[in-house]
């Protein structure tokens, strides 16, 4: 299911099928086991990582700003 779901059986990532329109299921063996699922598409560690540069740079920028403003005044003294 390529849309950003994974699952998981005792930490292995396995296939997700297609149960019908809307859910979807996944083989389990029998006995006692772990089962994770996870919605983690493409789009959100994208969109995290443009986060991340976008502060940064923001970041950078007020530096820079405040150094200016700073060396500006010291020159007028």
């Amino acid at each position: 299911y390529p849309y950003g779901w994974k699952a998981y059986i005792d930490g292995k990532e396995t296939a997700i099928a297609r149960v019908n329109y809307a859910l979807r299921g996944i083989n389990v063996p029998s006995g006692n086991h772990t089962i994770k699922f996870e919605f983690k598409p493409q789009s959100v560690k994208t969109g995290e990582t443009l986060r991340l540069v976008n502060s940064v740079l923001s970041l950078l920028g007020v530096a820079v700003c405040l150094f200016l403003l700073f060396k500006q005044s010291r020159k007028k003294d």
